[in-house]
């Protein structure tokens, strides 16, 4: 099956190419209607080249922001994960501490369980600060890539009125 960009490309062409060619035919019979007809389809085939091009680089855009929201969002559960395992790995030694030494553990683990949850505490702050931080950054990218679909619609749109202007 042939490539839809393919048979895009080959009408752009063929349009440049006979808006070439009625541009010349219009300059050779010095008809001004002729050679503006010429004209008018060369820029159509430009503006719809332009209007793929700016659709593209939206969708790249898009996937990019996409992309890196994951990742952010992977790189926050590991920190998380990370936490996690850190305070469960303190638990254990507070509990292996209060065996060893009876009278000291009721202080001891009461210092501990203190600073392993404001520890704790701290780095969930962080957490979700960062979690905060991807999603304003994911919100931006998607802005980004909404601003290039409406340069992109509005490249569709120019194109669109510059057909009508020919078909006038």
């Amino acid at each position: 099956m042939a490539d839809p960009s393919e048979s895009t490309k080959a009408t752009r062409a063929g349009q440049r190419i006979a808006g070439a060619a009625k541009q010349a035919a219009g300059a050779i019979t010095d008809n001004q209607d002729l050679r503006a007809e010429g004209e008018l389809q060369q820029e159509k085939a430009d503006a719809a080249k332009e209007a793929r091009r700016a659709d593209e680089f939206a969708a790249q855009k898009r996937e990019e922001a996409e992309a890196t929201a994951r990742e952010e969002e992977l790189r926050v559960e590991r920190e998380r994960l990370a936490a996690e395992d850190a305070a469960a790995a303190r638990e254990e030694r507070a509990e292996q501490d209060r065996q060893a030494e009876q009278q000291q553990a009721a202080r001891d683990t009461a210092v501990r369980r203190q600073a392993t949850e404001q520890v704790a505490q701290a780095r969930e702050q962080d957490l979700r600060r960062d979690e905060v931080d991807a999603v304003h950054e994911r919100a931006a990218a998607e802005e980004r890539a909404q601003d290039e679909e409406v340069r992109a619609e509005r490249a569709r749109r120019d194109a669109a009125a510059l057909e009508n202007v020919e078909e006038s």
